[in-house]
């Protein structure tokens, strides 16, 4: 099992803790790094330095393949699952790249290492009388209500996650309202339109003239507010949505993601392409999102025997070509 590191790192020069170190620093300094990720490579690559320390490595050159499968394989008798184990590695690759690239090392051993497979349950995906209850459930009496509700209509009109959502500014909002800058993982930014009732509710929202004055913070004039003009922390959108979910009947594990990846199904069944609910839901891989819009193979094959000219066996293709 892995062990904290002792004095036998220290004893041995600690070369593995140096180069952690240094890797730590490019990535908060080189790559600015957000500081959660900074806090997950911590930790991961800690766990590392303890069993290489634990086994007498302590020379990033002597790390082979068969040491991380050996690590990964520690790990797993210690019951971290595939999902933790697989994010641990992907870690230990960044780090042997960023030795490789800086020239202290002439291959990156982690190339040789398969990601431990998880286990992939579908996503929950509401249907839209689930949807239309969860959206009835904020009072538009009151001040507080008329914000949940646009809240809510722009989770499920935009497919945002709460940190997202939590960090929209009033700059964010195009003029006219009909589209945001979306500041996503990874420092990356995307645009998405804002349409239909979500775009009415927030427009409601901001022309409340019961809503509080904004407090400006380091990231500008915050869209959602509380009663006292502060911006909405990602825990309290968090416990709108979960509020909303009991006032619905909803399943209790119902959150602000499922919301999410109903917008993706949703947009898919009626008819958008995978690469545009892609650029939508800001993700790099087109595999993510079909895990997100929940992609019903029945539904694909019915996409399939209506639009392709070979489907039913026919000769659409060579009346195409006039033969």
């Amino acid at each position: 099992m892995v062990k904290s590191p002792g004095a036998g790192a220290a004893a041995h020069g600690g070369t593995m803790e140096r180069t952690v170190a240094d890797f730590l620093t490019y990535l908060e300094r080189g790559r600015q790094a957000s500081p959660h990720t900074v806090r997950a490579y911590t930790t991961d690559l800690r766990q590392l330095l303890a069993y290489l320390d634990a086994t007498g490595i302590h020379d990033p050159a002597a790390v082979t393949h068969r040491t991380l499968r050996a690590f990964l394989a520690d790990l797993a008798a210690g019951a971290v699952g595939p999902r933790s184990r697989a994010r641990k590695l992907a870690a230990i690759r960044s780090l042997f790249r960023f030795l490789v690239r800086e020239g202290r090392l002439a291959a990156n051993p982690a190339r040789l290492v398969s990601a431990p497979r998880a286990p992939r349950p579908l996503p929950r995906v509401l249907t839209i009388d689930e949807v239309l209850r969860l959206l009835a459930v904020p009072n538009l009496a009151t001040a507080a209500g008329r914000r949940d509700r646009a809240i809510l209509e722009l989770f499920y009109g935009c497919g945002l996650r709460i940190s997202e959502v939590s960090r929209l500014s009033e700059a964010d909002l195009a003029p006219g309202g009909d589209w945001l800058t979306i500041h996503g993982k990874g420092r990356k930014v995307r645009r998405v339109p804002v349409v239909g009732e979500a775009r009415a509710a927030l427009g409601r929202y901001l022309a409340d003239p019961e809503r509080p004055a904004p407090r400006r913070d380091a990231d500008g004039v915050p869209l959602w507010l509380t009663a006292t003009g502060d911006r909405l922390t990602a825990g309290q959108l968090h416990g709108l949505v979960k509020a909303a979910v009991r006032g619905a009947g909803l399943p209790g594990a119902t959150a602000a993601h499922a919301l999410r990846h109903t917008y993706a199904t949703h947009l898919l069944e009626g008819g958008a392409d995978l690469r545009s609910i892609q650029e939508l839901l800001g993700h790099a891989s087109l595999s993510t999102t079909q895990q997100y819009a929940h992609v019903d193979l029945q539904h694909l094959l019915e996409q399939y025997d209506r639009a392709h000219p070979r489907a039913h066996g026919g000769r659409g293709c060579d009346r195409a070509r006039g033969d």
